[in-house]
């Protein structure tokens, strides 16, 4: 078998689980519902690339304000903006792109128009990326575009366009979308489309909060079918790969009644 060149999350314990990191070029998207961590887990991905790797990125936004997610990283010991001063990192502001008057029948010009917008963001991310020769890049997240387009077929070359442009120059991509659970998970066009798929989810136990990671696929990558406990905590996100989910709630658990 031809070894794949791979691109280290540098996250402790995500790596493991797909085969040693992303293979390098491909999409990873990152699927949870409120909470689990996606925002945090993609800025440290592209901040990791910068510090350990010396990997230029591009963070882009398609729903919080750069303020937010500036202080967010701040938090948690990451000097984004340092970063995007010096440009190593590059941060896209893609929220116009998805605010969007409510759409009523006949307004099939504005539709247009905003397909073309897209595409437009899509030349962005492009030339940013050449700009910096980008090796990685981070979008943030995908729900707050693709809910503007209810028609099956306009919403996948959406995303088929953003995907393109998240390949640019051979840029390995970690996208992030919203999920809530119910009785059965829906299954979004977009994990069909993505190289790698990751789900987080977040669960209540006797008033603990447990969250749990699962890689569902990662093409050319032998994974780990294990559902793991990961840590969110003022380090970031955190694998951990040595115990499977029901030995780490009983020890968790145990841990906070003594």
């Amino acid at each position: 078998m031809t070894e794949v060149a791979r691109v280290s999350t540098g996250i402790e314990g995500l790596d493991a689980m797909i085969g040693g990191g992303i293979p390098r070029g491909r999409v990873l998207l990152v699927v949870g519902g409120p909470g689990t961590g996606k925002t945090t887990l993609a800025v440290q991905y592209l901040v990791n690339g910068v510090l350990k790797y010396s990997e230029n990125g591009i963070f882009v936004s398609l729903d919080v304000p750069q303020y937010k997610i500036f202080e967010e990283a701040k938090s948690r010991g990451w000097d984004l903006k340092k970063l995007c001063d010096e440009k190593r990192i590059v941060f896209i502001d893609g929220s116009p792109f998805t605010r969007l008057t409510y759409r009523t029948p006949g307004f099939k010009v504005l539709e247009r128009s905003y397909t073309v917008q897209v595409h437009e963001l899509c030349d962005n991310i492009t030339n940013a990326a050449k700009s910096i020769n980008c090796k990685r890049i981070a979008i943030d997240t995908l729900a707050a575009l693709t809910q503007q387009f209810p028609d099956t077929i306009q919403r996948r070359e959406v995303i088929l366009s953003l995907f393109e442009a998240a390949s640019s120059g051979g840029s390995t991509s970690i996208v992030t979308d919203e999920t809530r659970e119910s009785e059965g998970r829906t299954i979004l066009m977009e994990e069909y489309v993505a190289d790698g798929l990751i789900i987080l989810r977040s669960s209540q136990v006797e008033r603990k909060q447990i969250r749990t990671i699962e890689v569902e696929k990662m093409k050319a990558s032998v994974i780990d079918e294990q559902i793991r406990p990961y840590v969110l905590d003022k380090t970031g996100f955190s694998v951990v790969s040595d115990k499977d989910v029901f030995s780490y709630a009983a020890a968790f658990l145990l841990k906070g009644k003594s």
